[in-house]
């Protein structure tokens, strides 16, 4: 009995050796693929990245050669006749200089034209203002300001009339230059002249006077009223004075 108990557990410990190499050599073999699982795994954001890149390379590769392709198909059918060029292309080289050129001028004569407005403009408003300026400067001179002679342009037929308007002159506070006398030549039409800048000064004596016609300054009359920035010629057409 003793024997056959020594021979079986001599087989079952040979039998649980081998049992034991062959399950070291799983577990090993298990380690093994585990450990290249997790590489692999490790490494796939990696090749996700490879796989993005080769493929947007192919994708960029494909887009020209259809780009390409459609550029050939294009000519072939504008050579058949199948498609109508475009207008820029039916211009040809020496249209589309010309058309160049055009619209250049076209933009140059514009940008002339809207600087030469502007400053039209500018100066326009400047004489504008000027003017108006001085007709406010004109309009706020009183008549104590405003030295005046008086000729009797009657031919010397009426004495004393150049004297009767200047006392009428006087009372409306007009001042009076020099003392009234006679013109060298006869008016047929009572005006009043006045010097540069003074015309609505002559409007305003006429108006006291009763005299709408206005006229520049003549230099024999000047002669006659020296100082004088108006003078009134009274002609043989006159009326009685305002007020008489």
């Amino acid at each position: 009995m003793t024997d056959v108990i020594q021979t079986v557990g001599a087989y079952a410990g040979l039998v649980a050796l081998l049992a034991m190499a062959v399950l070291a050599f799983l577990v090993f073999s298990q380690a093994r693929d585990i450990r290249r699982l997790r590489d692999w795994a490790g490494g796939a954001p990696e090749r996700d990245a490879e796989v993005r890149e080769v493929s947007e390379i192919v994708a960029e590769e494909r887009s020209q050669e259809l780009k390409v392709l459609a550029d050939r198909e294009e000519r072939r059918m504008e050579r058949a006749g199948l498609v109508e060029p475009s207008f820029w292309d039916r211009l040809g080289r020496s249209g589309r200089i010309i058309a160049i050129v055009a619209v250049v001028l076209i933009l140059g004569a514009a940008a002339a034209w809207a600087a030469t407005s502007l400053l039209g403009s500018d100066s326009n408003d400047s004489a504008n203002q000027g003017r108006r300026g001085q007709a406010t400067k004109q309009k706020s001179v009183k008549p104590k300001q405003i030295e005046v002679g008086v000729l009797n342009g009657t031919g010397g037929t009426e004495a004393g009339l150049a004297a009767t308007y200047a006392d009428a002159l006087e009372k409306e506070n007009f001042t009076i230059a020099g003392n009234p006398s006679d013109a060298t030549e006869t008016f047929t039409e009572s005006v009043v002249m006045y010097t540069s800048g003074n015309q609505s000064a002559a409007t305003k004596v006429g108006a006291a006077v009763g005299i709408t016609n206005t006229a520049p300054m003549e230099s024999n009359i000047a002669s006659l009223t020296p100082g004088a920035d108006v003078t009134v010629v009274i002609g043989t057409d006159h009326g009685p004075l305002p007020g008489e």
